[in-house]
């Protein structure tokens, strides 16, 4: 499997700047207005190709329920 490190790319045009992210493993988004959306895309991507991690593990003891 492929490294995924995302970088999101400024790309200037005339009046604000558009936000382009790329995957080291290839993948390449959209080219979109605001970064935050360029970030929700390179999320998604990520959630696509990278494993779950299983939650952490359980404590021992349930110290809410003493009193």
């Amino acid at each position: 499997m492929g490294h995924h490190l995302i970088q999101i790319r400024p790309q200037p045009v005339p009046g604000w700047v558009l936000h382009w992210p790329v995957c080291t493993c290839g993948w390449t988004g959209y080219v979109l207005r605001t970064q935050q959306m360029a970030q929700d895309q390179a999320d998604e991507h990520l959630a696509e190709h990278l494993p779950t991690t299983s939650p952490a593990q359980p404590a021992l003891f349930d110290l809410q329920g003493e009193s």
